[in-house]
């Protein structure tokens, strides 16, 4: 678990403000292939555009997970949207001591002080809209856009001596990022997404060094064979990388008020399982992803609308 530990931190570190690819529910039961099939509020994660799709007055939408089962890496999330097509959304994720077990005097099996609460800390806050460009009997294309305000909070190091002694202060950081994504359909049988995380080439400046955020593309397109099936090809990549992701996702409408989820990524290989439960003005979703050297991660969403 340590080892787990020591790569994981290592990946977050480099992200400087980690690009967590699969956020929400239905992402993960699909393996992420859900660039094209942006239909409701989780559009604000994955492709802005699909705002224009919701339909209630008032929609609220909030999960939580321990990322690859790790107890003291938490991610949650809350938003809000408008059948007008804007929406706000609150991230944050952390390592928190709270979660740690088997402390051995302050420290736990973790390195966390048990006076220090975190290591580090990751907020964002989105204003995002979906504008709707064209809406006829036989197609559809709309834009969409997230405004980023992104904190990053990073705890004191330990120092050459490990009790904190002539190690870097803690520090808050901050920086500003732009999403857009563009959405069309074609008769209600197919769908084309697009979706540019952080277009702006944002970074994060400490003294006299800089690091850029991550930016990515995703590329996706969905099919309707019939009105309870649905099935969507993905690609993504982080730019300036030479290797890109391939992904299958298949949603299935058992009844009215139950859907299941199923997808697959190639590159690395993963696979997601998921279903949503509905009811009235509520759906309760729960999905799971697998990842190739990592534990497992799951998530919890909880989705209301008012009319």
């Amino acid at each position: 678990m340590k080892i787990i530990f020591l790569f994981l931190m290592n990946f977050l570190l480099s992200q400087v403000l980690t690009d967590i690819s699969f956020i929400g529910s239905k992402s993960l039961g699909m393996a992420g292939a859900v660039v094209s099939d942006s239909e409701d509020l989780e559009a604000v994660f994955h492709n802005p555009a699909g705002l224009v799709k919701i339909k209630e007055n008032i929609t609220l939408i909030s999960g939580r997970s321990q990322l690859y089962g790790l107890d003291f890496l938490n991610f949650e999330y809350l938003s809000i949207g408008f059948s007008n097509g804007f929406a706000l959304t609150y991230q944050h994720l952390g390592t928190s001591y709270k979660n740690s077990s088997d402390f051995s005097g302050d420290y736990s099996s973790y390195g966390f002080h048990e006076f220090n609460g975190s290591l580090s800390r990751e907020k964002s806050i989105s204003l995002s809209q979906g504008i709707s460009l064209l809406d006829d009997k036989n197609s559809k294309i709309s834009i969409g856009y997230n405004l980023n305000y992104m904190s990053l909070y990073q705890g004191a190091s330990a120092g050459p001596t490990g009790n904190g002694e002539n190690g870097l202060s803690s520090s808050d950081l901050a920086s500003f990022g732009i999403d857009v994504g563009l959405l069309s359909s074609l008769r209600d049988k197919v769908s084309f997404g697009a979706f540019v995380k952080n277009i702006n080439n944002p970074k994060i400046i400490k003294g006299s060094s800089s690091s850029y955020l991550p930016r990515r593309l995703d590329l996706g397109i969905t099919y309707y064979p019939f009105n309870d099936l649905t099935t969507t090809f993905a690609m993504e990549r982080v730019l300036g990388t030479d290797e890109s992701s391939f992904r299958f996702g298949v949603e299935y409408d058992i009844t009215s008020s139950f859907m299941l989820r199923t997808g697959i990524q190639l590159n690395p290989n993963r696979l997601g399982l998921g279903f949503s439960y509905s009811m009235k003005n509520f759906e309760l979703s729960y999905s799971l992803l697998t990842h190739s050297v990592l534990p497992t991660t799951d998530m919890f969403n909880l989705k209301v609308s008012f009319e």
